[in-house]
């Protein structure tokens, strides 16, 4: 039977979530992740890569890190949430994450213990992307629009409102030296800035269906990439695009670039490669999983998370070229 797509899973999941406890207030309980043996084997939904650290996060709040390259996984001790977390990021040796209940943590030890910067569960938002340019500055981004600044590493979030007539997911953003930033978006609805984010734009894409993430690659080009296996490209800063054929119609959730060779993560198995602008080639994953994200290794391979815990690309017993 196949698999449900991760992604309508996780919004799904999102309003089944039960909260946790009331931003900013003090001296409640809180609903820390609980410690569980098979962890390593539930749904994960983004993984980073930090130094000599790898950091994966999924439903129920939980966090686990690795640092032998993914070979060995612990469980975070400290978690304070319960929600579903779909993000994780890092900058200037802190991780964030965030997810669901519009909850954002961080960690300053390596993903080990972490403390709550942010929740509330009465505005039915998750967060689903998190952006940091230094320690100070920051994004956090997701469903119906949700956008918030920090400008004291995320001792404080403002809300911010980027489209008047908006309402959709803001699912992840890049940047650029110049200044401009692009959004990935839900529906068609995709956004340039030309001034760090204090203007939005609408994006006239190639194709209206949603966007799920983005990646800047090292040539400086930026992939979109999303439902129904659509992938679109800019190298020009997001002024002009063209759609890509990636030969699928697996719902695209995750991207990674590793000395040229681009590999992005879809639904049922699929994982697709690219090297050195050539064309995609398809690859099935013998999990068959639905994959959320991916993420490059420093020997050339690549770690894939979604449903079932972490799974290695290319596969022990293929061969990295020839995959």
């Amino acid at each position: 039977m196949k698999r449900p797509p991760i992604i309508p899973l996780i919004f799904c999941a999102f309003l089944a979530t039960p909260p946790a406890f009331a931003n900013g207030e003090s001296g409640l309980d809180v609903d820390y992740a609980e410690h569980l043996p098979l962890v390593t084997e539930s749904m994960l939904l983004d993984i980073t890569h930090t130094g000599d650290t790898l950091v994966a996060v999924g439903e129920r709040g939980h966090v686990i890190h690795s640092h032998d390259g993914g070979e060995t996984w612990a469980q975070a001790e400290v978690v304070p949430t319960r929600a579903t977390l779909t993000t994780v990021t890092h900058k200037a040796g802190r991780l964030w994450a965030g997810g669901h209940d519009a909850v954002i943590i961080t960690s300053g030890d390596g993903g080990n213990t972490w403390t709550r910067q942010y929740h509330d569960d009465e505005r039915q938002q998750a967060v689903m992307d998190i952006y940091f340019t230094d320690e100070n500055h920051g994004i956090a981004m997701g469903s119906y629009s949700l956008y918030l600044v920090t400008e004291d590493g995320g001792q404080t979030w403002e809300d911010v409102t980027i489209d008047e007539e908006g309402g959709y997911h803001l699912n992840a953003m890049v940047s650029f030296a110049d200044g401009r930033r692009l959004i990935a978006g839900e529906a068609g609805y995709s956004y340039i800035s030309m001034d760090d984010g204090e203007t939005w734009e609408p994006i006239d894409l190639p194709y209206q269906g949603s966007m799920w993430g983005a990646l800047k690659l090292e040539n400086g080009c930026v992939l979109f990439y999303g439902l129904r296996g659509h992938a679109l490209e800019s190298c020009d800063a997001g002024s002009s695009w063209v759609e890509l054929d990636t030969g699928t119609e697996a719902s695209i959730s995750g991207a990674a670039e590793h000395d040229g060779r681009v590999v992005m993560a879809a639904n049922s198995g699929t994982v697709l490669v690219r090297d050195d602008g050539s064309t995609w080639r398809e690859h099935i994953h013998s999990s068959g999983v639905d994959f959320a994200a991916v993420v490059a290794l420093d020997d050339g391979g690549f770690l894939l998370v979604g449903e079932d815990g972490v799974f290695r690309f290319p596969e022990a017993n293929e061969e990295k070229g020839d995959d």
